[in-house]
């Protein structure tokens, strides 16, 4: 019995160790899917000369059309349905299986640019891509035009606020 209820409070110590553990790697992985996206989203950007035409509206109106669109354009450039998933928003939405065609969506929302191909470099600390939902605790993850990331907390505490519109 003494051996059954130390193995009882070792487990409750242990668990939250390893849902930390299951935390952090979500989260080095949803960083990847964003670097993944800005590597492909650069190549688009080099080849087509402009960024994708993806109007930031239908995410409103047709948010499966919106996904479609961004997973078609940037799909040439070694991008999979998988890189648009945030493991941490597929684990508690029950992992649906984002192939079919009915729960297509996309977890990293980019930012509109007209077809200028200087607009989406103009300001290197402009986002380029950034997660829809603060899932990991810090802030959305957000990736910048130099092809840093950071998360909505790191971006207030290195600016020292919230980010203003100019």
């Amino acid at each position: 019995m003494t051996v059954l209820v130390i193995i009882g409070i070792l487990l409750t110590m242990i668990l939250p160790v390893f849902e930390q553990l299951k935390g952090k790697a979500e989260r080095a992985a949803c960083l990847t899917n964003l670097k993944s996206l800005y590597v492909a989203a650069d190549a688009y950007l080099g080849q087509q000369g402009h960024w994708p035409q993806v109007a930031p509206g239908l995410l409103q109106s047709d948010s499966k059309e919106y996904a479609r669109q961004w997973q078609e354009a940037l799909q040439p450039y070694g991008i999979g349905l998988k890189n648009f998933i945030c493991p941490t928003v597929q684990r508690t939405t029950k992992n649906p299986d984002y192939q079919k065609l009915e729960n297509r969506r996309v977890d990293y929302l980019a930012t509109p640019f007209d077809d200028n191909p200087l607009s989406p470099r103009k300001y290197p600390t402009h986002p380029w891509f950034a997660e829809r939902g603060d899932v990991h605790g810090d802030g959305n993850l957000v990736i910048f035009t130099n092809g840093e990331t950071k998360s909505l907390a790191e971006i207030v505490r290195d600016t020292g606020g919230p980010p203003r519109a100019r």
